[in-house]
């Protein structure tokens, strides 16, 4: 028994050793496994960023007191999780291979002398950092990059560099109307000839108009689809149709304040904006009109009722 101690003690050895360095002690397995193109870089250091697209500024953002606002290609309303997203998969690519040890003369084959996807982002502390992505890899997949003009060719995963690849209505905020249904106590609603009033009496809602035509069971459940609706094109400033009529037009009373929607029909399109907002956001009219569907009676079951 004696032979197996010295072998038994450098289990125990190995295995403290394991536990001290992939645990909270010893340094961080993430950082040991996966080697950070820009190490030492947080999301919270960038302050500006630019993509370009075959050599064509396609989006550019900048950090402000207040979040990010894009400058490129016009001003829009900001989904600010989502560029704090995309920021934190720059600063966090990881696991890019050199080809070779130095930069070949003509990065041409790599795709790299014009790339498809450049993006530059401006650090807090006046530095910038660069990533130029070429073309795929054939048979391992993955896409040739390199991070300046004298900088080696690298091999990078193509999820992380396909990441990367972004368009405004990606960052864009699509919401069209931000709000908590469990706070509306009131609503009123006209579409093209359907109008609808409500109260919310406890946790029921009572039908004030429109009785023979919607059922107040589906009203929590619309209000909350409303919060659904998401913009399939940019946004424009809702001043462009302070002089249109409005073909939808929604009032929602929630404790201690009032809203007012509505939407403006041009081009077979519903541009939808609150009162007093700055952005419109535009859907296809069928969208608008499934939601406003979601609410009415079911039809089959009120021909039944009627005639028993």
């Amino acid at each position: 028994m004696k032979r197996w101690l010295p072998t038994g003690l450098a289990v125990l050895v190995f295995a403290a050793l394991w536990f001290f360095y992939s645990g909270s002690g010893g340094s961080d397995p993430e950082e040991k496994r996966a080697d950070r193109l820009f190490p030492g870089v947080q999301a919270e250091d960038v302050t500006q960023l630019t993509l370009l697209e075959k050599g064509k500024v396609s989006l550019e953002l900048k950090k402000t007191g207040e979040g990010w606002e894009f400058v490129r290609p016009r001003p829009l309303p900001v989904d600010g999780e989502a560029v704090d997203a995309w920021v934190s998969s720059f600063v966090g690519l990881k696991n890019a291979e050199p080809v070779e040890k130095k930069r070949p003369d003509d990065v041409t084959p790599f795709g790299l002398k014009d790339p498809e996807l450049s993006l530059t982002v401006s650090l807090k502390n006046g530095k910038t950092l660069r990533l130029d992505v070429g073309s795929q890899i054939p048979v391992e997949g993955g896409n040739y990059v390199t991070t300046g003009d004298q900088a080696p060719v690298l091999k990078l995963d193509g999820v992380q560099a396909e990441g990367l690849r972004k368009r405004p209505l990606d960052l864009m905020e699509k919401q069209a109307v931000s709000l908590d249904p469990e706070k509306v106590t009131g609503i009123r609603a006209d579409w093209k000839g359907k109008r609808l009033a409500a109260e919310k009496k406890g946790d029921q809602w009572k039908l004030t108009e429109g009785e023979d035509r919607f059922d107040p069971k589906r009203i929590g459940g619309w209000i909350e689809h409303l919060t659904y609706l998401t913009a399939d094109d940019l946004a424009v400033e809702a001043d462009r149709f302070k002089k249109e009529t409005p073909v939808l037009s929604l009032t929602l009373r929630l404790k201690g304040d009032t809203r007012t929607v509505v939407g403006v029909k041009q081009k077979g399109r519903i541009w939808v904006m609150e009162k007093g907002g700055k952005w419109a956001r535009s859907f296809e009219e069928k969208k608008i009109e499934e939601w406003m569907q979601q609410v009415e009676k079911e039809k089959k079951k009120e021909k039944e009722k009627q005639s028993k």
